[in-house]
């Protein structure tokens, strides 16, 4: 039997990193109540078992919300296009936390005006990783 752990601390702030040292939008974790827009936060994540008695792998999903008060769709792209690139530019490195990430890959990017104006973009991160611990 295998000790099943998981690695989302270790994912988001491995995400974190990445995307503070290699694009220009300010980047929470909380944003603190003085943060301008726009910036980025984390969403929603998903985590599912897909190893077996003796490999403890996952498939994970992390959502990357950018917030913009621009009432048109171009800042929220361009944040999603720097975005996108470093995540699949650069690997994730989890391996201080004992993980390894497998694969890494964005599954998609959709954008929306927000009700009281601005844009919200989320792209979803999604990734094959094995605990080596």
């Amino acid at each position: 039997m295998i000790m099943r752990r998981v690695p989302m601390n270790a994912l988001q702030g491995a995400i974190f990193e990445l995307l503070k040292t290699k694009q220009s939008c300010e980047v929470y974790d909380d944003v603190p109540q003085e943060a301008k827009m726009p910036y980025i936060t984390f969403g929603a994540f998903t985590w599912k078992q897909n190893g077996n008695k003796t490999v403890d792998l996952s498939d994970v999903s992390l959502q990357i919300h950018i917030w913009s008060e621009y009432e048109g769709k171009s800042e929220v792209n361009g944040i999603a296009d720097d975005v996108i690139a470093v995540l699949t530019s650069w690997p994730v490195d989890i391996s201080s936390d004992k993980f390894n990430a497998l694969s890494q890959d964005i599954d998609f990017f959709e954008a929306f005006p927000e009700d009281v104006g601005g844009y919200h973009g989320v792209v979803t991160f999604v990734s094959k990783i094995q605990n080596i611990n």
